[in-house]
C-alpha cells in the first residue's frame, strides 16, 4: 500500500498535478460531457438521453486512465526497484556491522586477556552486543590490582588498543576501568549499563584480530 501511494504521489508530481488542479479537470470535463449529452446531442428516440451521458462520461474516464496508468504503472516498478535496493543495502550493512562487531569482540578478548594490559574481567555494552549497526564500541574493564603505579602503566598501553579499534574499524573504542578493590562500583556500573556480556575473565573465550 505504501508504495502504491508513493507511485501516485510520484506520479501526480511528474505531472505537475495538486488536488484542486485535478478536481477542476474533473468538474469541466464532467459539465462538458453533461452540456454535451443534455443541450447539443440530438434525441435519437432509442437511446436515453441519460445513458449517451454515462457512456460518455465512462469514455472520458477510460481516456484519462489510458493517459495516466502507463507512467503509474512505470512510477510504481521504479517504486519498487528502489525498495528491493534500499532493503538490500540494509541487509549487507547489517551483515557487515555483525562481521565488524565479531571482529572487534575477538580481537579485544584475545588483547585484553594478555597479561600486559592486567585485565582481570572485562564486559562490552551498548550498540556492540545489539541488533543494529555499531557507532563505537563500549567495554568496561577491571584491572587485577590497585596499586597506582601498575593502573598507569596498564592506562597507557591500552591507548594503544584504543588507537588499533580507530585505525583497523573506524570506530571510537571507549573504555571504563575500575580497580581490582572496586568491584561493588562495577557491579551498580553493570546495572545501570544494562544488557552487557563478559569478554573477558571466567567463563569467557578468546579469539584472534589485528596485531598491535
Amino acid at each position: 500500500m505504501n508504495q502504491l501511494r508513493q507511485a501516485a504521489r510520484e506520479t501526480r508530481e511528474a505531472l505537475g498535478l495538486n488536488l484542486p488542479t485535478a478536481a477542476t479537470v474533473v468538474v469541466v470535463i464532467a459539465v462538458g460531457i453533461l452540456i454535451h449529452g443534455y443541450f447539443l446531442d440530438p434525441d435519437t428516440g432509442s437511446v436515453p438521453r441519460f445513458a449517451l451521458w454515462l457512456i460518455e462520461s465512462i469514455a472520458w474516464a477510460l481516456a484519462v486512465a489510458a493517459v495516466f496508468a502507463p507512467l503509474f504503472l512505470w512510477n510504481l516498478i521504479k517504486v519498487v526497484r528502489r525498495q528491493r535496493s534500499i532493503d538490500a543495502s540494509r541487509r549487507i550493512a547489517t551483515e557487515r556491522a555483525a562481521s565488524v562487531d565479531d571482529q572487534i569482540k575477538l580481537f579485544l578478548q584475545k588483547s585484553l586477556a594478555e597479561s600486559t594490559y592486567g585485565v582481570s574481567k572485562c564486559y562490552a555494552f551498548g550498540s556492540v552486543i545489539r541488533e543494529y549497526p555499531t557507532r563505537d564500541v563500549d567495554i568496561v574493564i577491571q584491572f587485577g590490582t590497585s596499586n597506582p603505579s601498575q593502573i598507569r602503566t596498564y592506562r597507557r598501553k591500552l591507548r594503544d588498543i584504543e588507537h588499533t579499534v580507530e585505525e583497523f574499524y573506524n570506530l571510537k573504542l571507549h573504555i571504563q576501568t575500575f580497580l581490582a578493590s572496586e568491584s561493588d562500583h562495577l557491579l551498580d556500573f553493570l546495572t545501570k549499563a544494562g544488557a552487557h556480556q563478559q569478554w573477558v575473565g571466567e567463563g569467557s573465550g578468546n579469539g584472534q584480530g589485528p596485531p598491535l
